[in-house]
């Protein structure tokens, strides 16, 4: 007998058990009231869902706690952040989740405690409490000042993070389609070319929309890898080609959607390298990624890339190879040679 044909036949010979301990309860039950006995007279029901609140609490309270422990190495943000602003993020972050946590398991345990300790009582009424101002006022105004902070800590982290670009970012451009990341990186002119959807050609290769008349973008580099050089801030320009994406580095705490007909960004500087990140979690399999995370169609899932973080030196070596190595400008007489420099020259 095969091992599924098995799993299938205990898996029904415990529901047949199941079934048949519930005809023994209710047989047994029914014996009873033919010899006009209530097993359950003396039972209050009031006081059994009132025990069984306070039960649920308890063990409630207690398995979310374990499961949060066991699943603790695999929560991104409990991690260090690799990225400068990423330690802003983190305190917001914490922040939130204390207060969150504070009231969820205050007013919960107020709430499972009362159904337990008052449960309705043979000649007990409850008390009517219709209103009370200075509950109310209390009530909200203390939320509210808790709230106002929050928001106001976090649109201020907010406007430092996606404001004006230090002046001596690298620019590096993420384009998403349906189901897929295209990178692209200035040349030896650190200017990007023009582009836009209407010039897209995918019969001769314009898979981003370079305006061919734009000659700042013929030393453009086009990649499907994504690196980074650390220590360097980096200014993220976003785009869309089709619907609505959103990539996500959560290790750099960066998200951003990338809306189709409207360009964003986001400035960050990366702190440490993939190398470094590995030796710190003892992890050589380790890779810093990239997903998107608006859902954007059947494939979504297939949206990912790993994210490189190296040295300055390392990282010129290979936008040089990628530069001569995959000429994907397409323009008659300028396309960039095996022979084209890349040579960053960052104000740092």
């Amino acid at each position: 007998m095969d091992p599924q044909t098995l799993q299938s036949l205990i898996g029904i010979a415990q529901i047949l058990l199941v079934l048949i301990f519930g005809l023994v309860c209710v047989n047994l039950y029914l014996v009873f009231r033919l010899k006009e006995i209530d097993p359950f007279a003396k039972w209050n029901p009031h006081k059994i869902n009132g025990t069984l609140f306070f039960v649920f609490m308890v063990v409630g309270t207690v398995a979310a706690f374990v499961s949060t422990g066991a699943w603790s190495e695999h929560y991104t943000l409990i991690n260090d952040p690799a990225s400068e602003h990423g330690k802003d993020i983190d305190f917001m972050f914490d922040v939130t989740t204390v207060v969150a946590v504070f009231v969820t398991v205050v007013t919960n345990a107020l709430l499972f405690f009362f159904a337990w300790k008052y449960y309705a009582k043979p000649g007990q009424k409850a008390l009517f409490y219709a209103h009370n101002n200075r509950l109310e006022i209390t009530w909200t105004i203390i939320p509210a000042i808790v709230l106002t902070g929050l928001v106001s800590y976090g649109i201020i982290n907010w406007n430092k993070i996606t404001g004006e670009a230090p002046a001596d970012s690298l620019e590096v451009e993420i384009n998403a389609q349906q189901f897929s990341w295209t990178f692209r990186y200035p040349g030896p002119d650190m200017l990007f070319g023009e582009t836009k959807v209407s010039y897209i050609n995918e019969a001769e290769s314009n898979l981003l929309g370079f305006n061919t008349a734009d000659k700042r973008g013929v030393d453009d580099i086009i990649t499907r890898e994504i690196h980074f050089p650390v220590n360097t801030n980096i200014l993220l320009k976003i785009r869309s080609r089709d619907v609505l994406h959103s990539p996500t580095l959560p290790h750099f705490r960066v998200k951003m959607d990338a809306v189709p007909g409207m360009p964003t960004s986001f400035h960050f500087k990366p702190t440490v390298t993939t190398a470094e990140m590995r030796q710190r979690r003892g992890d050589e399999t380790f890779n810093y990624e990239m997903s998107c995370q608006q859902i954007c169609g059947s494939a979504h899932w297939n949206m990912r890339a790993v994210v490189v973080v190296e040295t300055m030196e390392e990282y010129q070596a290979w936008l040089k190879s990628q530069a001569s190595d995959k000429p994907y400008f397409v323009d008659s007489g300028n396309t960039p040679t095996a022979e084209t420099e890349v040579n960053l020259t960052l104000n740092q």
